[in-house]
């Protein structure tokens, strides 16, 4: 059956409500893309649920004044009447600006990746205080502070989230103490699904192609963008290649819990170790079809892969922003495990549609614009799947490979650290 516009956007309605890793909604959007893909399975696996209990943040010294907070998953717990301590403004958390953090509580507005956590704790600080949001939010999502957990190895100190309005207004009260208050319990867990379907190949079908997309939501989101266009896309290219009688086996996964960390797609490489070593490409969504936007590629292999695609896009009149990197999506799970990968999107302008928040809606999205992406991808992909030979070379650039190797040796190191 080929592919149908209408179709898609019925299944994109349908599929856009919040849809939160471990919740009864998400195993729902599971159980409703299982319905529309014949002979599919749900695969289930274990995910962190830490349970935050109370999270306070307030000035005590010169004035007092409380802030609107939401704690960190995966850090540190204060004591009941919780930790006060002076506040100090390290920006982007640079080296130099954590010079003084010794027994003192942070505030960084820049990424506070989790080496920089690890460095936090190693110099003496107590806790930290990361920002959320725009200076032009309306109160709703000033509100609706994005739930988040730690990444770090070793991460003992408290931390919370709060809305950028509020961390200017903390910096320019000049706190000489400030008192924070984390209360959790990090050692609950939930229930992840990724959704399998399987189109066997013919006489090339030892070899495979993974489709993946997420089809997990944040909270206070109806994720239409982000990523229920992107489940849709692999939809319907599951309906275009059920008829097309494929040379190669064609793995189609909706994945589960990627907004806390690729850890549905994670899982899923884990847990098919052994295919792993026959898939020789991965080709992920995340978020299509908003209708003022631009066509974006990220190929997560090395320079001739990337080349291909230019070269093909040219030919078929697909305009399109491309760049070699580890996508921060479920393409990097593949990678990770030594499967050369890309990512398909369709991204806004600035100002244009956003993501992570309620105005994650239909509201943006454009059919048409839809099948930009689809379209070039059934051509693409076709080319790849009924190739004689593997197009896809099994290597990433020098500089890919080595960002793969120090994934490998943090998780290697996080391991040895739970065994210690």
């Amino acid at each position: 059956m080929p592919v149908c516009k209408e179709r898609a956007w019925k299944a994109l309605n349908e599929l856009s409500f919040e849809r939160v890793t471990g919740t009864e909604n998400e195993y729902k959007a599971a159980k409703l893309i299982q319905s529309w893909v014949e002979g599919s399975t749900i695969e289930e696996y274990e995910i962190d649920m830490p349970e935050i209990l109370e999270a306070k943040l307030e000035i005590t010294k010169p004035v007092h004044k409380e802030y609107h907070v939401i704690g960190i998953g995966k850090t540190g717990s204060t004591p009941d009447e919780g930790i006060i301590a002076p506040f100090v403004y390290i920006e982007n958390a640079e080296e130099v600006n954590m010079a003084d953090v010794k027994g003192k509580i942070c505030l960084a507005t820049g990424p506070l990746t989790p080496k920089k956590q690890e460095m936090l704790a190693k110099k003496g600080a107590l806790g930290y205080i990361v920002s959320h949001g725009s200076f032009y939010d309306d109160e709703k999502l000033i509100q609706e502070l994005r739930p988040r957990n730690s990444r770090a190895k070793v991460n003992n100190m408290p931390g919370v989230v709060l809305h950028i309005n509020d961390c200017e207004d903390l910096v320019r009260t000049k706190p000489e103490e400030v008192k924070l208050v984390l209360k959790q319990n990090n050692d609950t867990k939930g229930k992840g699904h990724n959704v399998v379907a399987t189109i066997e190949g013919s006489d090339l079908k030892d070899e495979i192609v993974t489709f993946t997309a997420h089809y997990d939501s944040v909270p206070y989101s109806k994720g239409a963008w982000d990523n229920a266009t992107g489940s849709i896309t692999i939809l319907e290219l599951y309906h275009y290649f059920k008829e097309s009688n494929p040379r190669r086996t064609l793995k189609f996964v909706w994945c589960g819990s990627e907004e806390i960390g690729l850890v549905g797609s994670k899982n899923y490489c884990k847990d098919h170790k052994d295919e792993m070593e026959n898939t020789i490409y991965n080709i992920n969504f995340d978020m299509t079809g908003v209708t003022l936007g631009y066509e974006h590629f990220c190929c997560s292999s090395n320079d001739e892969a990337l080349h291909y695609l230019e070269a093909f896009a040219k030919a078929e009149g697909y305009p399109v922003v491309t760049k070699k990197e580890l996508y921060p999506s479920d393409s990097t799970s593949f990678a990770y495990a030594g499967v050369p990968s890309c990512t398909f999107a369709r991204l806004a302008p600035n100002g244009g549609a956003q993501i992570h928040n309620y105005h994650d809606t239909m509201d943006h999205l454009d059919a048409d614009s839809f099948m930009i992406t689809l379209n070039f991808v059934i051509k693409y992909a076709t080319q790849i799947i009924n190739a004689p030979v593997n197009m896809i070379k099994r290597e990433f650039d020098k500089k890919l490979q080595e960002k793969i190797d120090e994934h490998h040796k943090e998780e290697k190191e996080k391991e040895d650290n739970k065994d210690k």
